[in-house]
């Protein structure tokens, strides 16, 4: 499984870009998005509108894939893409499937014609699915009918989740909501699910030593973080910006998730980050909470009762100034099944839960956000330490978080992966660096060895990834990054850290989490 990691590795380094169609306009600001959110009053089925729309995609940028489609001499995808363009039935199902083989077997999608093909296939297949549902509409064949409907769902999920710009496929998606709703009426429920704490359990977190506690500055002023912190490429926890926001009530209730958003369909990583079984898969967001979330809220009850005591939110305001670590802290790995929805464009996918939050004030210094990913997972998962290309802004809605992160001069002592994460997904035991010095290249990029990598599945291709596991380094294999210096901060809700382009860091769940991070 492929997806996302097909979208090349310049797009993933500048968010800016778009989402590789032809005469796509880049996405706008946070705010502009929020404008574009669902209008309820307009939530009927224009399926003669989406055929329009299909046959206006197909003139706007389809009839130029299918000449480069048989341009490469790939005419089986040519003609199942004109097929879809036309509306033949069945065309756009084998166009999406001609495109997604094309993605497995490694070869990757070479031109913007592949996905095009595959976007336009799924969105056709998910027009043709919903006008089925909806001539069976009060007929005897209800289970006949929620199948389609289903299938038009995840036609139109997979379309934006391997890269439809939003604007594109949203009409769509709104379609198919409209009757999945309907046909839910008479059966929604309130289920008795866990909430994700909003109290972090006693000894859960890893204690920090004051002398490495990331400095914490609150209410700081555009004027401020730009002088002090953004100039001089310095991380820092932001305090409790988004403490008010409704977001912090709302997404913690997994009940509520799942009656709301529970039909759609998103991206999942599955297994510990060094699990040899680790996977990517599709699934709905009802079977991400009932599988893998609620679950682990469960966990964090149970170690919550276990451990005879909590530290709230607001008591870890200040808690910097008490915890003390020290590398050799044990981490606990999770009992629970881990699952992760990672760097995920949700609110493109999903825009209603624009309503629930804002950027960080510090991201208007700059214009605003460009881009806003959602991280929602089980307790136990794990970013290994890299940077980025891009200043960030990570913080929590719902849970906790620790994040370990190294000033980006400490580069020479991070030991840095020379290959493909997917290659080598446990930390390496014998070989390539080891005693050996850290590359001092400063972090600069291979773009054709990136772009390779990436087109091969592989999850850490951009070279951006350090093979230390940081919080039980192996000082003797890896001897200079005793010389790196750590900044450690827990972040609860509301509660956010900016992190510089090329800065280092790492992040662990240490409870069922929902976090949210701001690109500029």
């Amino acid at each position: 499984a492929q997806y996302r990691k097909s979208l090349g590795s310049d797009e993933k380094r500048r968010p800016r870009k778009a989402h590789g169609f032809r005469e796509c306009a880049p996405g706008g600001k946070l705010a502009q998005k929020r404008a574009r959110r669902a209008d309820p009053a307009a939530m009927s089925p224009p399926w003669d509108d989406l055929r329009s729309a299909l046959t206006g995609m197909g003139e706007s940028f389809g009839a130029d894939a299918v000449r480069d489609l048989q341009a490469e001499g790939c005419a089986d995808a040519a003609d199942a893409l004109l097929g879809a363009i036309a509306g033949d039935p069945g065309a756009g199902a084998r166009a999406a499937a001609i495109a997604w083989a094309r993605l497995k077997t490694g070869v990757g999608w070479t031109t913007p014609a592949w996905r095009e093909c595959y976007v336009i296939g799924q969105l056709r297949e998910a027009t043709e699915a919903g006008e089925q549902a909806a001539a069976l509409e009060g007929s005897t064949r209800a289970a006949e009918r929620d199948a389609a409907l289903r299938r038009a769902m995840l036609a139109v999920d997979m379309a934006h989740v391997m890269g439809a710009p939003g604007e594109t496929a949203r009409p769509f998606a709104r379609a198919i909501e409209t009757c999945l709703k309907l046909n839910a009426n008479d059966e929604i429920h309130r289920e008795e699910l866990p909430m994700i704490p909003d109290a972090l359990p006693a000894n859960v977190a890893p204690s920090i030593d004051p002398k490495h506690a990331l400095p914490r500055r609150d209410a700081l002023t555009r004027k401020e973080f730009k002088r002090d912190f953004f100039n001089q490429d310095k991380p820092v926890c932001l305090g409790a910006v988004g403490a008010l926001w409704p977001a912090l009530a709302k997404w913690r209730d997994l009940a509520w998730l799942k009656k709301q958003h529970g039909h759609r369909n998103v991206p999942l990583e599955v297994g510990a980050f060094d699990d040899e079984a680790w996977r990517e898969e599709v699934t709905s967001l009802a079977s991400f909470v009932d599988e893998f979330l609620a679950p682990s809220a469960r966990a964090d009850a149970d170690a919550g009762r276990m451990k005879n005591g909590a530290q709230t939110s607001a008591t870890l305001l200040d808690a910097n100034k008490r915890r003390r670590v020290t590398d050799d802290t044990s981490v606990t790995r999770s009992e629970t099944k881990i699952a992760y929805l990672a760097q995920h464009q949700l609110f493109e996918q999903i825009p209603d839960l624009l309503a629930d939050f804002e950027a960080p004030e510090v991201c208007n210094a700059f214009g605003g956000a460009d881009r806003v990913n959602a991280w929602i997972g089980t307790r136990g998962t794990v970013t290994p330490c890299h940077f980025d290309s891009y200043d960030n802004v990570l913080g929590q809605v719902a849970g906790f978080k620790f994040v370990r992160l190294y000033d980006a001069k400490d580069a020479p002592f991070m030991y840095r992966h020379e290959g493909a994460w997917e290659e080598n997904r446990t930390w390496p035991s014998s070989g390539e660096g080891e005693k050996k010095g850290a590359k001092d290249d400063g972090g600069e990029e291979n773009e054709n060895e990136n772009a390779n990598a990436l087109r091969l599945g592989a999850r850490g291709a951009q070279g951006n990834i350090s093979r230390v596991d940081v919080e039980r380094p192996d000082h003797e294999k890896f001897p200079l990054f005793a010389n790196a210096r750590h900044m450690d901060v827990v972040l609860g809700p509301g509660e956010f850290v900016y992190i510089p382009a090329r800065c280092w860091h790492y992040v662990r769940a240490l409870t069922t989490s929902v976090s949210l991070n701001f690109l500029f």
